[in-house]
C-alpha cells in the first residue's frame, strides 16, 4: 500500500512539474523569433521595424554610406529600395545557363593564370587558388553583370579583388571600431573606375518610369551602387563558398549526392518539372514559418504534398547572417503617451536601456536537439518530402520571417543563384582535380562527424585549392 501510494505520489509530481525538451526548445525557438521579427519590443508598425533594424546597422551607414532598407529609418527610402530590389530579382530576361557558363569561364581563366605563374616559379604545386578570393570575385562579377548590366569581360581582375578586399576589410573595420569607421576612398574610387551605371540600368527595371526620367540618366554614386550591391554580394559569397567547400570536399559523404543534384544543371534552372533535385542543394520552404505560429507546429500539422517542403541544406548549415540584431531601445520615453498619429522616427530612447538584441540563426539552423546527432553533416535528404519535424520546420529561417524578408526567397532567385555558383565551383574545382587545404591541411586528415568547418572571415583567408601535381 505504501509503495502504491509513494508510486502514485511520484507521477503526480513528474506531471506536474515535468516539462518535455520539445517544450523548452519550443519556447527558445520562439524568443529568437520573436527577436528576429520584432514581437520582442511591440512593434507594430513599419517604421518602428525600420528603426529598430537600423538602430543596430549604423555602422553599415559608415563604412560603407548606404541607404537601404537596412539602415534607413525613413519610409520612402526603404520602398524606393525594394522596387529596386523588385526589378533586379524579377527581371524578365535572366538567362541562368548564362550565368553559370559566365562564372565557369572565370573561375577556369583564374586557374589558368595561377597554373602558369605555378610553372613560372617552379612550384612543386601545378596551381594553387586562394579560394576565398577567388569566389568573392567570381560573385561580384555575376553580381555586376546580372543586376547592373556591366560585362564581367571588360572589369579588370585586379579590379574585383581590390573592391571585395575592401568590402571585407570595411566590414571588419566596422566591426571592431563601429564608432570610428569612415567610408573608404579606394573603395568608391575603384568602383567609379567600373564605368557609369545610370539609375536606369537597375530603375527600370522596376518599372517604366520608376523615379521619373531625370534619375534613369543620372549616374549613381559609389554609395548607391554599393546599396544595392552589398545586400546581394555580401550574403552571398560566404553561403556559396561553404556550401562548395562542404559538399565537394570536406564532408565524403556529401560528395556524390552533391555531385548527382546538380547534374543537369544549368539546363533545369528556371524549369520547375526539372530543377527540383538541384534546388534541394539551395531551395528554401515553400511556406513561411511566420504564417504558423509555434503553437500550431504539431506532430498532426505537416503540410499536405502539395506544399511539401524543400529546404536549402547549405542555407541551414551556413545562413547568409548568422544573427539578425535588433535593438532593445524603447520607443517612448518615460511618461510619454502613445498617440496613433506618432511615428517612429519621433520618438526617443533612455540611452542607458539600449543595448542589442541577436536572433541567433546558427544555433536554431545546427541544434542538435532540433535536428539530430547529425546536425553539422551535410545532408540535403534530411529535407526531402515531409523528413522535417515540426521543431525544425519552425527553427529553418535562412531569410529571416514577418514582413522582413530577404526580397531573394521570392521567386527562387537566392536558391538558383546558390546553385548556378556552387555547382560552376563543383566541377571546376572538382575533388577528382585537386584539394582543398586549410591552412596545410587536406579535410580527409582530420574531419570528423561532428565537427563543422570554421566560418570566421579570418578563417577562410587561409583556404585555397590545389590542383594534383
Amino acid at each position: 500500500m505504501l509503495l502504491t501510494l509513494t508510486l502514485l505520489v511520484c507521477l503526480y509530481l513528474a506531471a506536474r512539474y515535468y516539462r518535455p525538451q520539445p517544450q523548452a526548445l519550443e519556447k527558445w525557438i520562439k524568443t529568437q523569433l520573436d527577436i528576429a521579427n520584432f514581437k520582442y519590443a511591440g512593434a507594430t508598425t513599419i517604421e518602428e521595424r525600420l528603426l529598430l533594424r537600423a538602430t543596430e546597422n549604423q555602422r553599415l551607414r559608415a563604412a560603407f554610406g548606404i541607404e537601404n532598407s537596412l539602415t534607413t529609418e525613413s519610409l520612402t527610402t526603404h520602398k524606393r529600395f525594394l522596387n529596386a530590389v523588385s526589378g533586379i530579382l524579377n527581371r524578365p530576361d535572366r538567362r541562368w545557363a548564362n550565368l553559370y557558363y559566365l562564372a565557369e569561364r572565370l573561375i577556369n581563366a583564374r586557374l589558368s593564370t595561377e597554373s602558369q605563374r605555378g610553372y613560372l616559379r617552379r612550384s612543386n604545386d601545378n596551381c594553387r587558388v586562394r579560394l576565398a578570393e577567388l569566389v568573392r570575385c567570381v560573385v561580384l562579377a555575376v553580381v555586376l553583370q546580372d543586376s547592373f548590366g556591366l560585362s564581367a569581360a571588360g572589369i579588370p581582375w585586379e579590379y574585383l579583388i581590390i573592391i571585395t578586399r575592401e568590402i571585407n576589410e570595411q566590414w571588419l573595420r566596422s566591426k571592431r571600431a563601429p564608432h570610428q569607421v569612415g567610408k573608404s576612398a579606394l573603395l568608391n574610387a575603384t568602383i567609379r573606375q567600373l564605368g557609369e551605371i545610370r539609375g536606369a540600368a537597375v530603375s527600370s527595371l522596376a518599372g517604366p518610369g520608376h523615379d521619373g526620367d531625370d534619375n534613369r540618366e543620372r549616374i549613381l554614386s559609389p554609395e548607391e551602387v554599393l546599396g544595392l550591391l552589398m545586400p546581394q554580394y555580401e550574403t552571398l559569397w560566404r553561403v556559396v563558398l561553404l556550401t562548395f567547400v562542404t559538399a565537394f570536399h570536406y564532408q565524403p559523404e556529401a560528395y556524390r549526392d552533391a555531385k548527382r543534384r546538380i547534374a543537369d544543371v544549368p539546363g533545369c534552372l528556371g524549369d520547375p518539372r526539372r530543377e527540383g533535385e538541384a534546388l534541394k542543394l539551395a531551395k528554401v520552404s515553400q511556406w513561411a514559418c511566420a504564417a504558423f505560429p509555434l503553437r500550431r507546429f504539431a506532430s498532426s500539422s505537416v503540410p499536405p504534398l502539395t506544399t511539401r517542403l524543400r529546404a536549402q541544406e547549405g542555407l541551414r548549415l551556413y545562413p547568409s547572417n548568422k544573427h539578425l540584431y535588433r535593438s532593445s531601445a524603447r520607443l517612448l520615453s518615460a511618461g510619454e503617451k502613445t498617440a496613433p498619429e506618432s511615428t517612429a522616427e519621433s520618438r526617443t530612447y533612455h540611452p542607458q536601456q539600449v543595448r542589442t538584441l541577436a536572433a541567433n540563426i546558427t544555433t536554431l539552423h545546427r541544434h542538435p536537439s532540433i535536428w539530430g546527432p547529425d546536425a553539422l553533416a551535410f545532408r540535403p535528404s534530411r529535407f526531402d518530402e515531409t523528413a522535417l519535424t515540426h521543431l525544425q520546420r519552425a527553427a529553418y529561417v535562412p531569410f529571416s520571417l514577418g514582413k522582413h524578408q530577404c526580397p531573394a526567397k521570392r521567386g527562387a532567385f537566392g536558391e538558383r543563384m546558390i546553385v548556378t555558383l556552387v555547382a560552376g565551383l563543383g566541377r571546376c574545382l572538382d575533388s577528382d582535380r585537386g584539394h582543398v587545404e586549410f591552412g596545410g591541411r587536406v579535410p580527409d586528415m582530420f574531419w570528423q562527424p561532428g565537427e563543422g568547418l570554421p566560418t570566421g572571415r579570418d578563417d577562410m583567408e587561409e583556404w585555397a585549392y590545389v590542383v594534383w601535381a
